[in-house]
């Protein structure tokens, strides 16, 4: 009895640490299924999103290039990390005078109504878009601030033709499926239910997105018209702000930065 129930413990034994050596897809009887949730994905270079530090600003208001900084920027690589497969370092600052602007495929600029670009800052622009990046603008609103903006991207690209997208658009869906463009809006906005839910006036109300693109047809520069995509990712740990602005700024962003890597 004794030297039987010996030899089962023993095989029992030597059975488990079969099962448990093999790797998996190993015939051992049945075939394992591999985990897609954890497969070891294959990785590209590692993405750093660039804010884009400029020249500017209305006299007596702080905000200008640092809006929503650094809790938006941080907010999104988070995000990022946790639900894609993309690398994502730590997000930067970057400055036109730096020549490692040409590191970063995408380059962030918030409130670009402010910006007054240089003609030095124009060429370097200029050239970065040459060499295959992009340039991506939030957070203005109405036509006034719309043809602030577009003054200094003619300083960039002379007159440059400005389309507006739909959602038919491949970006739209570059990682994720995007069916309506949504109008973000700030948190002071959000949380007045009896205020206005746009800015700056009727030419405010609804959210488009434009972009100039090169020669042969690749984005060069996004806009992001009357809607505030920085603040979405900004207050995304706020229980009070609603989670579907930052659901879609989320969604929208990570498209955008998909398109970019890949385009």
């Amino acid at each position: 009895m004794r030297s039987r129930l010996a030899l089962r413990i023993a095989v029992i034994l030597q059975l488990t640490w079969f099962l448990a050596a093999a790797p998996l897809g190993t015939d051992v009887g049945v075939r394992a299924v591999p985990d897609k949730s954890t497969a070891t994905p294959i990785r590209s270079s590692r993405f750093h999103f660039g804010r884009l530090r400029y020249r500017g600003g209305v006299p007596g208001y702080i905000k200008n290039w640092y809006t929503d900084y650094p809790n938006m920027d941080t907010h999104l690589s988070k995000l990022m990390q946790r639900l894609t497969n993309i690398d994502v370092g730590d997000p930067a600052v970057v400055d036109l005078a730096d020549p490692d602007i040409f590191n970063y495929p995408l380059i962030y600029t918030v409130e670009p109504e402010q910006m007054v670009l240089s003609q030095g800052d124009a060429e370097i622009l200029r050239a970065y878009l040459a060499r295959g990046g992009m340039w991506f603008a939030d957070d203005f609103h109405g036509d006034e601030e719309f043809d602030q903006f577009v003054a200094q991207i003619n300083r960039v690209i002379p007159h440059a033709t400005i389309a507006e997208l739909d959602t038919t658009h491949p970006l739209f869906h570059a990682a994720y499926d995007i069916d309506t463009i949504v109008q973000v809006t700030n948190d002071a906005i959000a949380k007045c239910p009896e205020c206005d839910q746009w800015e700056n006036g009727p030419s405010g109300k609804i959210p488009k997105v434009f972009a100039v693109h090169d020669d042969r047809g690749r984005i060069i520069i996004l806009m992001a018209w009357n809607t505030d995509l920085g603040d979405g990712l900004e207050w995304a740990d706020d229980p009070l702000y609603p989670a579907y602005y930052s659901s879609y700024a989320f969604k929208f962003v990570t498209n955008l930065i998909v398109y970019s890597m890949t385009h």
